[in-house]
């Protein structure tokens, strides 16, 4: 009996490209920071070839950002909430309480339909 092939299963999509043109670098720069070479890190973008932890770990130092970014959030889309997020940490603490005070006092109004 042949053996039977299973089903080659679709890599999830990230956000690694569009971390990588955030931070201004190409292919190049961006393979030499990480160690790997340039095509590999196309094949990753791609979702050609699986990545590790440990390149995750490496790719969130290189651009600046967390591991969960990197598979959730793209940092290009400008009015999106983690952009809004990213302006409210660099925000000094009262002015983050204001804005948190007001964010829950709008969504309290929603959830109460007034």
């Amino acid at each position: 009996m042949a053996p039977i092939k299973k089903p080659q299963q679709q890599l999830q999509r990230t956000y690694l490209r569009e971390w990588r043109e955030f931070n201004n670098l190409s292919q190049e720069a961006a393979a030499s920071r990480l160690n790997i070479s340039r095509t590999l890190l196309s094949k990753i973008e791609r979702a050609k070839s699986p990545y590790t932890q440990q390149f995750m770990e490496n790719a969130a130092v290189a651009y600046g950002c967390n591991v969960p970014d990197l598979i959730v959030r793209n940092p290009l889309v400008k009015d999106s909430v983690w952009s809004i997020q990213d302006q409210l940490l660099k925000a000094d603490p009262a002015t983050q309480k204001q804005i948190i005070d007001f964010a829950k006092y709008i969504l309290s109004q929603v959830k109460t339909g007034t």
